[in-house]
Order: structure tokens, then C-alpha cells, then sequence
């Protein structure tokens, strides 16, 4: 690998302003050329507290991130990832202690290594804030993706989220912490490329939406249409008695806001019940929807801030938008109005809902609320009223 002596002002700058050589054992700044093949490195670091290093070569450095809880093959798991000063390509195979009293003091070891490709412009994709890529390395594989959830300049640190996509590698926390199964270093203990030891049919491709395994054609009352610039939320009809009959459900009340989830190619836009856009206000939330898979649709829900109960706690929610603290919102999702270039207001509520299904163990969560009846059309359909909303189980706010 060639390398070169980085400048005064480039992009190691940081990396040397912050640490003395003649103390530390790590590798001094230089700047490599572009190579044909990416790598990747995880090193853990047991400074003074114990997180994981997750770094991308480009342009001859290694873009980097400190991750506390390490990656997890859910893409439930949103794992907190810090963005911090580019590291020189050589410190990928660094391993050894730090001295105390100095940047980073503690140990290091490389956790993983291999090679990474990204999906589109990794240059494009890391200044606006979306980095999407597949890693091929000894513990880690598959689709993954990086989202900076803060506006840079807002804060000190620059936060994002590490997760991982659903494709053929994704698997649930409960059953598998990569983490906790695969504590040790890769230089000490090499296990090889884990696409080998373990391969995966359809590997190498990105996986089909989450929902496709019901599709939209199949529901009664569907019919193809271009996605609608705006769509307004379906309201409900106060009724003063309890519905007879079977063609009603009964629906948690949350204590949120309305929102309303436009999906057009994959890119997410959160809008509220007044019309106002608010994806920049919670681009962690935007990055979890994206997950989902979902090409094209209307989704709607509602969010939420949970408190210490496990219930909806309003106040929570005004607060976290007034202390710029949004990546603890979750949404309830609980219709697709439009889904995959099908207009769905007549088919029944409950057929909807099926297309949610397949992404629930991943984004809905069952808080412990008031519940409440709500009148459906007496076909069980949901019908467009004059004003081309529909029929609704959810209390408007």
C-alpha cells in the first residue's frame, strides 16, 4: 500500500492534533491512495467505557464512528453511532493498549475486518447523510446503513444510527447477539469470511420489501393508481353508544401526534395531520421506516414518546421536539392507504392491515393505553367521504 505524508489541514488533521506518538503505540498519520477494494474494520475498544470502533476506508482514510453497543444483525436495534475524526488506513490492523492519559486511553482489538461496497455514491451518500453498503467481513455481512440524525453544527458530537437492513443476514436479537456470541479479536482468533462459513441463499442482493409476501393486487377493492401528492388522514365520526354488529375494532387511543408516512422510491417523508413536513425533524424515525423496504405507499400512524410505564407520555413527545432529543419517538403504524401502486381506500381496514404485518417484530410495540371503539362503514369497508378522506378506527386529535 502506498502512502503518503497527510497535509497540515487534511483530512488527518484531527487524527494528529489529538494524540502524542512519542507516548501512544498507534500508527501516525498518512494518508493512503484509493484502493480498488474497500475495507472495513470493528475494532472494540475498552477505553473508559467499552464501545466499538466501526470504520469504512475511502479516499485513502478510514471514515470512522464510535458505536457503544457494537452492530446487531436486528434492524430493530438503531445502535448509536458518533461520528469522529478520520483514522489513517494502517490503524485498521492496530491492536494493543493505549497509555492512560491519552486520547482513547485502553485496549484494542480488531473485533472485524473485511471488505465493504457501497450501494450508491459513498461520497454523495456520507455528505447528505445516508450511507447505505454491504460488508463482507469475518463476523459481519450483508446490507447495512448509516444515518446522521442531527443537522451538522447543531451539536459538539455528530450522532447517527447503525443498522442493519433486512436481507438474507438479518436476524433477531433474541436469537443471535453477535457481539456477546463473537467477543474476540479476528488477528488472535481468525474465523474466516463469514459468507463461506455460513453462506446465505440470495446473498449479494438486496432484499424484496418487507411486505411482499402479501400483495396488494390480492386485496378486494384494490385497484392500480399513481401515489397522490397529498392525502389527507382518515377522521373518525363520534358515535355516542357502542356499535352492534361485528364490523367494528376496537383501537388503542395513543396520546401522540397524527402522521401521515409518503414513501416514493424508497425515500420516506413524515407529514403531519396540518400538512407540514417534518422528516428533518426526526430523521431517526425517517431512517426506520426506510428499513421497512417499502417502495411506494401511504402509511399512517401515529407517534408516540413511551415513559418509565411503558405508556404514552404527551409531554414527553412536546418535549422531545423542544430539546431536539426525536430519536425516542416511535411510530404506530396502523394503515396503508396507498401501498405499492395501489389505491386501498375501499378495500376493508382490516385487509390493510395484513400489508403491516410482516414488518411488525421490527417497528410496532403494544403500549399499555386506554382503548376505544370506533364505527366502521357498515360494509366493514372503508369509504371515501366527500372530501376524499376515509372512514376511520383512529380518534382524530
Amino acid at each position: 500500500m502506498t502512502t503518503r505524508k497527510p497535509a497540515a489541514d487534511g483530512p488527518l488533521a484531527s487524527y494528529r492534533r489529538k494524540r502524542d506518538f512519542a507516548r501512544t503505540p498507534e500508527p501516525q498519520p498518512s494518508e493512503s491512495k484509493p484502493a480498488e477494494r474497500l475495507s472495513f474494520v470493528v475494532q472494540k475498544h475498552a477505553a473508559t467505557r467499552l464501545h466499538y470502533d466501526f470504520r469504512l476506508e475511502f479516499d485513502g482514510v478510514l471514515w470512522s464512528w464510535a458505536v457503544p453497543k457494537g452492530p446487531s444483525f436486528d434492524p430493530a436495534e438503531k445502535r448509536m453511532a458518533v461520528h469522529v475524526e478520520d483514522h489513517p488506513v494502517s490503524y485498521g490492523s492496530f491492536e494493543g493498549t493505549i497509555p492512560p492519559k491519552q486520547y482513547g486511553a485502553g485496549h484494542v482489538i480488531v473485533w472485524d475486518r473485511g471488505t465493504w461496497e457501497p450501494v450508491n455514491d459513498a461520497r454523495s451518500g456520507i455528505a447528505a447523510g445516508k450511507l447505505v453498503f454491504r460488508l463482507h467481513g469475518e463476523k459481519l455481512a450483508g446490507l447495512w446503513e448509516l444515518v446522521r440524525i442531527r443537522k451538522p453544527g447543531e451539536e459538539r458530537q455528530d450522532p447517527w444510527l447503525l443498522f442493519k437492513k433486512k436481507d438474507e443476514w438479518a436476524r433477531p436479537l433474541a436469537e443471535y447477539d453477535v457481539v456477546t456470541a463473537l467477543p474476540d479479536s479476528v488477528i488472535a482468533k481468525p474465523l474466516g469470511p463469514i459468507e463461506q462459513r455460513e453462506p446465505r441463499a440470495g446473498a449479494g442482493r438486496v432484499a424484496p420489501s418487507a411486505a411482499a409476501a402479501l400483495s396488494p393486487a390480492e386485496l378486494e377493492g384494490a385497484f392500480k393508481a399513481g401515489l397522490p401528492d397529498k392525502l389527507s388522514p382518515q377522521l373518525a365520526t363520534l358515535s355516542k353508544a357502542v356499535p352492534t354488529g361485528r364490523d367494528w375494532l376496537c383501537e388503542i387511543k395513543f396520546d401522540g401526534y397524527r402522521v401521515m408516512c409518503r414513501i416514493d422510491k424508497g425515500e420516506v417523508r413524515l407529514i403531519t395531520r396540518g400538512g407540514h413536513d417534518w422528516s428533518e425533524r426526526m430523521t431517526s424515525l425517517v431512517a426506520q421506516i426506510e428499513a421497512m423496504g417499502v417502495g411506494s405507499g401511504w402509511l399512517d400512524g401515529e407517534i408516540v414518546v413511551m415513559n418509565a410505564a411503558g405508556v404514552p407520555d404527551f409531554n414527553a413527545l412536546q418535549n422531545a421536539f423542544d430539546a431536539s432529543r426525536t430519536e425516542q419517538i416511535i411510530c404506530y403504524l396502523f394503515d396503508a392507504p396507498f401501498f405499492e401502486g395501489y389505491d386501498l381506500r375501499k378495500v376493508p381496514l382490516q385487509d390493510r392491515r395484513r400489508l403491516l404485518r410482516p414488518t411488525a417484530k421490527y417497528f410496532l410495540r403494544a403500549p399499555k393505553a386506554r382503548s376505544q371503539c370506533s364505527k366502521l362503514a357498515s360494509s366493514g369497508k372503508c369509504c371515501p367521504s366527500t372530501k376524499s378522506e376515509m372512514k376511520s378506527t383512529q380518534r382524530p386529535r
